[in-house]
């Protein structure tokens, strides 16, 4: 199957064109510009280089989140609009398990995250063995202190510890103790600390309905925690009605 795979979820943006799991073209950059303006007309750079029509699309893969709102919501926007008019399956993974499937240890614990402001981060914990991923825990929003005193109770039940994330020159002074005290623990390599589109394919694949498939933001969007804080009692509605 030939299959486009996009992930929009952080700073960088990386889109991939496969052939079943054979890598074909892949671009990534990690630049402040606006993934609203590079997407469509990368995607339509990668094709005509290596002579591939829309038609010939056989599936769209997707990072669902979490991540940054905004960047989530463009990738996902164009991956339903083509899997829609092209009618082809549409699939998404974790991008924190496409972030941490760059670890190249056979077996692991794998703590990828993306900072989400305010000394906050998005944060999840898989297990590697082989090409299985075993997801540890839901993914999380939280202070990455709490995330760190969480961790460091279970770092010793596995021989390799690796934590991955873009951001990660942002955290080092707090990972510095732990990497002093477990000299198991390890940062991923600078190379590795970007998701990769045509990782995604190597990963359990969620077929998805096109038509209610949302992101997974991991945490309320700042307008609506910003609503709830106006308008307590709440807790359980949202100030988004869906109109059909």
């Amino acid at each position: 199957m030939r299959f486009l795979a996009i992930d929009s979820a952080t700073l960088s943006l990386s889109l991939a064109l496969l052939e079943d799991q054979t890598l074909i073209s892949e671009i990534t950059t990690n630049t402040k510009i606006k993934h609203s303006t590079q997407l469509l007309p990368l995607v339509q750079t990668m094709m005509e280089t290596v002579a591939w029509r829309p038609e010939d699309l056989e599936g769209v893969i997707v990072s669902k989140g979490p991540g940054s709102y905004t960047g989530l919501r463009i990738g996902v926007t164009v991956a339903k609009v083509l899997a829609s008019t092209l009618g082809i399956p549409l699939y998404s993974v974790p991008s924190l398990l496409a972030l941490a499937a760059n670890v190249r240890a056979q077996k692991a614990l794998v703590l990828p995250f993306f900072d989400a402001r305010r000394q906050t981060v998005f944060a999840a914990a898989y297990l590697k063995d082989g090409q299985a991923w075993t997801a540890l825990e839901e993914v999380k929003h939280g202070a990455f202190s709490d995330c760190l005193a969480a961790w460091e109770d279970r770092l010793d039940d596995y021989d390799q510890v690796y934590f991955i994330s873009p951001d990660l020159a942002s955290y080092e002074e707090a990972l510095a103790p732990i990497l002093f005290r477990h000299d198991h623990c390890h940062l991923a390599a600078p190379e590795d600390r970007l998701i990769y589109a045509h990782k995604m394919v190597q990963l359990p694949l969620t077929l998805e309905d096109v038509d209610t498939f949302l992101p997974d933001y991991a945490k309320l969007a700042e307008a609506e925690e910003n609503w709830r804080e106006k308008n307590p009692g709440h807790d359980g509605e949202t100030y988004v009605e869906r109109a059909d």
